[in-house]
């Protein structure tokens, strides 16, 4: 007990001063950042029409610079939090039954906490987040699609995986030509905690560019599961190419398979996205699109339970950037169900986004 308090007495009286290992010539920053999409539609399948606009994203948050080494971003974003789900449907020898069914309420535009992170990056080549972190999964199809103002990527389409978790991520690039990521998060997405399970989700991809403007990502995660109403392993397997010849064209083609959808056994979705972009003049692109969704039980099949989800996706239209940051776009998607049953559905989009947001 001496000992501490003379130990006590030499802190308080000895002057020290930490050492700073920081860049003394970097200056700390920060900056806004905003995006905002919005969509205008009209939806026929041939019998009735209806009309609708809607904003699809609408994030505010603010990225801050401590050093040239760590950082820190908040980002907040409009949508409906309230969810109802979770339904435990039996049939008649009271076995459980998959359901997808959700129930949203409130407000349209409460503002929830999408991403918190910090950021270290110790050096060029290595990056590692930590706390509401943005998830990897089909992050590279969607800057190369380059339009997800107008329509999501296929993984976040179909499968509603959602885009960012709590947990922890690292990016690496040993090489110019190959780079790495890998996670751990805690597989509810970014409006739950953990869950009383306490299971998580692995993660891992790799990029590889072989030549200037090409690049390939494969990617897996396994999101294991206790729940005794949805006990299957969830995956995700992702293989993705694509090539861009600046100012001309780019080309695409990615292929999904998730297995036991919502954690439930032998309830697979899969699928095939091509699409392709021509730029006819600075700031003016055309581009197509094609999606085909499947499940992998039997057409028709009377256990088909998303059977009436799967179909073929034809996307077509135009891009337009007026100024540095703002992008306009009228596009044609059209509907064509597996179900012969169901009726071709026909949507003219009108699509607009800004938005500020770091390189």
């Amino acid at each position: 007990m001496k000992t501490f308090v003379l130990l006590i007495i030499a802190l308080s009286i000895t002057p020290f001063k930490l050492q700073s290992q920081t860049d003394s010539t970097f200056k700390p920053n920060g900056m806004v950042l905003l995006q905002l999409t919005n969509r205008t539609l009209y939806e026929t399948d041939g019998s009735y029409g209806k009309y609708g606009m809607y904003i699809n994203r609408a994030h505010f948050g603010y990225m801050y610079q401590f050093d040239s080494k760590w950082s820190a971003t908040v980002i907040v974003d409009a949508g409906r939090p309230t969810v109802f789900g979770n339904l435990n449907v039996k049939d008649t020898t009271g076995k459980s039954l998959p359901t997808t069914y959700s129930y949203k309420e409130g407000s349209y535009y409460t503002t929830t906490l999408k991403f918190s992170y910090l950021e270290f990056n110790p050096s060029p080549n290595i990056k590692l987040r930590a706390g509401g972190i943005v998830q990897n999964h089909y992050i590279t199809q969607e800057k190369f699609w380059g339009y997800r103002y107008i329509l999501e990527t296929f993984a976040d389409r179909y499968f509603g995986i959602p885009s960012a978790d709590l947990g922890f991520i690292g990016y690496f690039k040993p090489l110019a030509w190959l780079s790495f990521d890998v996670a751990i998060t805690n597989g509810e997405g970014f409006r739950f905690n953990q869950d009383s399970h306490g299971k998580v989700k692995y993660a891992a991809g790799i990029d590889i560019k072989p030549i200037n403007g090409w690049i390939t990502r494969f990617y897996y995660d396994n999101a294991i599961s206790a729940d005794p109403l949805k006990p299957a392993t969830q995956q995700l397997l992702s293989v993705f190419s694509g090539y861009r010849l600046p100012k001309v064209f780019r080309i695409a083609a990615g292929y999904d398979y998730h297995i036991n959808h919502n954690n439930f056994e032998n309830n697979d979705l899969y699928g095939l996205s091509v699409f392709g972009t021509y730029e006819l003049c600075e700031n003016f692109e055309i581009f197509t699109r094609y999606d085909n969704l499947r499940s992998n039980v039997i057409n028709g099949a009377a256990n088909s339970w998303h059977y009436a989800y799967d179909g073929q996706a034809f996307i077509t239209g135009v891009h337009y950037v007026p100024v540095k940051n703002i992008t306009l776009s009228l596009s044609y998607q059209g509907w064509k169900p597996a179900n012969n049953t169901s009726r071709y559905v026909n949507t003219i989009a009108l699509s607009f986004e800004f938005k500020h947001l770091p390189n």
